[in-house]
């Protein structure tokens, strides 16, 4: 297994150097928290996770939050982390997309140009987190771990399989193309497809790798101001 790199990645926090600490209560909907803050008072907490966060989030686990934000913001804090056992796991998926320059320039991944790097790119109907060189690139944020795997996704994701199926399309139409999962948690050992919660992303990857498309994978360790290292480990299909 590889070792640990030391990166220089953005902070968890968009406001706050340091994240204030909270317990979770629980996640009345898919974007919201309730949480205790130090000294008992409740606050609210917008979760920017679409996915389950299955073994990720339970009654009094440990969370990491930003804000507060202004008033005229629905919710006033944003849920960045959560303790699952002994590791801080980060509930942002967005973390994922602004570390993985830092990965780059770090060498975590040497398959990449990293001479030059556009986030948010169109290509034809479609649009994709990066371009490194003339490679599209996915990132994918895990936070679902089981057996010393990260496993994706944590929740059913049309979305995700198509991206598989036109990154797989690019790659037959001789563009290169590639998948990056990056896991937001640092006591997993590879990556895989939770093929039990969606069979059908599970199937569209494993046609993109056939068609080409790299299919990537790095932990980060994950502190409570930033994710401090990365590691490369293997994606198993």
């Amino acid at each position: 297994m590889p070792e640990w790199t030391e990166i220089d990645a953005p902070r968890l926090a968009a406001l706050r150097r340091t994240p204030l600490r909270a317990t979770f209560i629980e996640r009345p909907h898919r974007f919201a928290a309730r949480c205790a803050l130090r000294g008992g008072r409740e606050a609210a907490a917008h979760v920017p996770n679409p996915g389950r966060l299955t073994g990720v989030l339970a009654p009094r686990c440990q969370l990491l939050l930003d804000g507060p934000f202004p008033a005229t913001r629905a919710l006033p804090y944003t849920m960045v982390a959560a303790k699952a056992d002994s590791v801080w796991v980060g509930t942002n998926t967005i973390y994922a997309n602004r570390v993985f320059p830092a990965l780059v320039s770090h060498g975590l991944f040497p398959e990449f140009e990293a001479t030059s790097i556009r986030a948010e790119v169109v290509h034809g109907h479609s649009r994709f987190d990066f371009r490194l060189g003339g490679m599209m690139v996915e990132v994918k944020s895990v936070t679902l771990a089981g057996g010393g795997a990260g496993r994706f996704p944590d929740a059913v994701s049309a979305r995700a399989a198509r991206h598989c199926d036109e990154l797989a399309a690019l790659s037959m139409a001789g563009h290169p193309a590639a998948i990056v999962f990056v896991a937001q948690r640092a006591d997993i050992e590879s990556v895989a497809p939770e093929d039990d919660v969606d069979p059908a992303f599970g199937a569209a990857l494993r046609s993109a790798a056939n068609a080409g498309v790299l299919v990537l994978a790095c932990a980060l360790d994950i502190k409570p101001e930033a994710a401090t290292r990365a590691r490369r480990v293997p994606v198993m299909l």
